[in-house]
């Protein structure tokens, strides 16, 4: 594909609100970084990529403590050595836990707990895609349990971590809950039903648990398409997110400073001082929320009614 045939910010424009969209850290996000001083956050999925980046973003503004899984404890030794090289006074949990797997993930929050005493931020970071061709991942194509194993991994990983979050340090939770989601939620790009499905899932979650629980700040964040991240070879050209952007906008989510994006669906690219300037009218016309069939439904018979 010849640089003239794309745009490689197609897919960063396509999923943009605010009139300015950023790739990178900017002065207005990392104003929110100071924020982090003296807070805990845990993170699933942590021993490599965004999970990984996103603790060295909390360290790196100051938080006092951070909790991480994988699967495997040691896979996190390395990133548990360079949270304590950015700051050799944070306190790190390295813990082995299978996400979808209830045990594992109450274990790893009552550890929290233990070591903590309370955790200021909880981010559902755990989620597979396959990594195939569209041709080859379409319905009807992909193996049944590949395409149900994203299935297995997304959803319950991320409704078993906002369960334990809410179990071990409820029943009324304070804090912020971020659930990682994909603008493959919003499209229908093929070869990706299972996870486009799937990470719809993960909105939708942190929009119940928005209702549930007024008192803890949840949100769904997308982080686009990251450099230096394994994707489909189709939509490598497209990478154009500095990982650094997500790890920085983690924390503006945290800050305080998105009070008026609760219960909301969220771009790493979206720019912050727009986002906080126009607060209200993103709460009042529900401009971050999903909606089933916008427009279309109605009292009176809908779209399809004939009208006088």
């Amino acid at each position: 594909m010849s640089a003239q045939q794309y745009d490689p910010d197609m897919f960063t424009k396509m999923m943009c609100l605010t009139s300015t969209y950023r790739l990178s850290p900017y002065p207005a996000i990392q104003s929110a970084q100071s924020s982090t001083a003296g807070k805990h956050i845990l993170i699933t999925g942590a021993s490599q990529g965004l999970g990984a980046q996103m603790a060295k973003s909390w360290v790196a503004g100051g938080a006092a403590g951070v909790a991480i899984c994988a699967r495997t404890a040691s896979k996190l030794d390395s990133v548990a050595a360079e949270l304590k090289a950015i700051n050799p006074d944070v306190d790190v949990l390295a813990h082995a836990c299978d996400t979808t797997k209830p045990e594992d993930v109450e274990k790893f929050f009552l550890a929290a707990k233990e070591k903590f005493g309370k955790l200021d931020v909880v981010v559902a970071n755990v989620g597979i895609a396959t990594m195939t061709s569209p041709e080859d991942s379409k319905i009807g194509v992909l193996d049944p349990e590949v395409w149900w194993d994203q299935v297995t991994s997304n959803i319950r990983s991320t409704h078993l971590t906002a369960h334990y979050f809410v179990k071990t340090f409820g029943p009324d939770p304070t804090g912020t809950f971020i659930a990682m989601t994909s603008g493959a939620a919003a499209i229908i790009p093929p070869g990706l039903s299972g996870y486009g499905m799937t990470k719809q899932a993960c909105i939708r979650i942190t929009e119940f648990l928005d209702v549930e629980y007024p008192k803890l700040r949840c949100f769904s964040m997308d982080p686009g398409i990251v450099k230096g991240l394994a994707t489909m070879d189709a939509y490598k050209p497209f990478a154009v997110v500095e990982p650094e952007l997500v790890g920085q906008f983690s924390v503006w989510l945290a800050s305080g400073r998105a009070e008026g994006c609760r219960g909301g669906y969220l771009h790493v690219a979206w720019d912050v001082e727009e986002l906080e300037a126009k607060a209200d009218e993103i709460k009042e016309k529900g401009l971050i929320k999903s909606k089933f069939l916008s427009g279309v439904l109605g009292q009176e018979g809908g779209a399809l009614a004939k009208k006088d």
